[in-house]
């Protein structure tokens, strides 16, 4: 009697002996919180490592635990096609956007170089358009030439100061000379190559901006061995080629210089190189072959350099 009067004064529905407690409530679609310990329902979920929390206090918490968390979602990891939905397509073609916007950025950035260096004069040359790259081929073609121009930003792209002059119909390419010391390079032994380094680096380099091709390679080496004011050090390095243009012959016809030049596409491992006529002009000798941008020509000394460079089968 006393139970069904309080509960009518409570206005609540009155209790029967031995009913069960009400269940407790569902968690929420997320699942409970895994970082809490009274694991209430999770209201976030961490996009890079999934874990559900409640908070943002929880939220903070798992990024410290263990190796850390970024928070951050994995933007290149994998997913089967099959999980996929609008969003993730959504998502893909916004990081390919990026990626674009980044590419784009790249190409408008300038490093900075100290000034006054070559790399800093480099840097102010404009690439090179087009049209000019497709006058030097077809002009390197017509003189017997195969050229090849690399991309934009590719060292030697840089560096090349090739170009045709129009009003004399003329190439004038840039040539860089390796002055190779005493018993450096390769020597062909018995049919077989046998790596000869005694001297890493070069006696010297030499480089010609823009040499005419009607010039000889033998005029263009004089200029360079030729004595002058400040280049005693120079000439003391390349007395060896010094004193073998003082033994040429009086009417300059032959000479104790050698001059080799690469062929391309042959393995690294087996580099070939062509013996140029250094009494012939440089259209002459670069007749037949193909050049990568400009001419790289090595400088040797006969006849104790004789064989260090393997020339092309026949």
């Amino acid at each position: 009697a006393q139970l069904s009067t309080m509960g009518a004064e409570d206005g609540s529905a009155p209790a029967e002996a031995g009913e069960d407690p009400p269940p407790p409530p569902r968690p929420g679609r997320m699942g409970a919180c895994e970082v809490c310990d009274e694991a209430p329902p999770a209201k976030y979920r961490c996009p890079a490592c999934a874990v559900a929390t409640c908070s943002l206090a929880c939220s903070k918490l798992h990024k410290t635990r263990g190796g850390g968390c970024s928070g951050k979602r994995d933007r290149a990891a994998f997913k089967d096609i099959r999980e996929f939905t609008d969003a993730d397509v959504i998502n893909d073609y916004r990081f390919l956007e990026e990626a674009l916007l980044e590419k784009d950025r790249a190409k408008r950035w300038r490093p900075e170089y100290t000034p006054g260096t070559e790399a800093a004069q480099r840097s102010e040359r404009p690439p090179a358009s087009a049209k000019i790259v497709a006058t030097l081929t077809r002009e390197a073609r017509a003189r017997g030439v195969e050229l090849f121009c690399m991309p934009d930003g590719m060292a030697r792209r840089v560096a090349n100061t090739t170009f045709f002059d129009r009003r004399r119909n003329v190439m004038r390419w840039r040539v860089e000379w390796t002055f190779h010391a005493a018993g450096e390079g390769t020597r062909n032994d018995d049919g077989g190559v046998e790596k000869c380094r005694t001297s890493i680096e070069p006696a010297a380099t030499a480089e010609d901006a823009e040499l005419d091709e009607s010039t000889t390679l033998l005029d263009a080496l004089r200029v360079h061995l030729a004595s002058g004011p400040g280049r005693a050090s120079r000439l003391h390095r390349l007395r060896r080629f010094v004193d073998a243009m003082k033994g040429e012959d009086p009417e300059g016809s032959t000479t104790a210089l050698a001059v080799h030049m690469e062929k391309e596409g042959c393995p690294a491992n087996d580099r070939r190189h062509y013996r140029l006529d250094a009494g012939k002009t440089l259209r002459e000798c670069l007749t037949g072959k193909q050049v990568v941008e400009f001419p790289r020509l090595h400088v040797t000394v006969l006849p104790e350099d004789e064989g260090k460079f393997r020339e092309p089968d026949a």
